[in-house]
């Protein structure tokens, strides 16, 4: 048995990116930043991670409504493909395979934020 099967809660990058194929299928770009809380030492710290999110078909327009900053959970699968791209290098313009490392997205659930409210009560002076 094979599972890819990957699971993100997190918040949007830039406003998503709506698209088609060449064959006109309906494709929504967007980046998804997770952020892992470590202690280092008696320092708390964090790194952020950021995810390249692509969605196809008819699923695609509800994910091109995507605004930056939106608290999001996804369901996807892991994929890896290459394009070639050139560079400039010293010795001129060289042709490269550029990997990519995508998130295809099946499932996006907008979490609620509520703000926190000031919830501090006044003490007798």
């Amino acid at each position: 048995m094979y599972m890819n099967r990957i699971t993100l809660i997190g918040f949007t990058g830039q406003n998503a990116k709506a698209t088609a194929t060449q064959t006109g299928r309906e494709v929504t770009r967007f980046s998804m930043a997770t952020t892992k809380r470590y202690r280092q030492e008696s320092e708390w710290k964090e790194k952020t991670y950021w995810h390249d999110c692509v969605v196809y078909g008819g699923y695609a327009p509800f994910a091109a409504k995507l605004n930056k900053g939106t608290h999001i959970v996804i369901e996807g699968e892991l994929t890896y493909r290459e394009y070639n791209r050139t560079v400039k290098t010293e010795s001129g313009v060289v042709n490269v395979s550029w990997p990519v490392t995508e998130i295809v997205v099946d499932s996006i659930t907008i979490l609620d934020r509520k703000r926190r409210e000031n919830n501090q009560s006044e003490g007798a002076a």
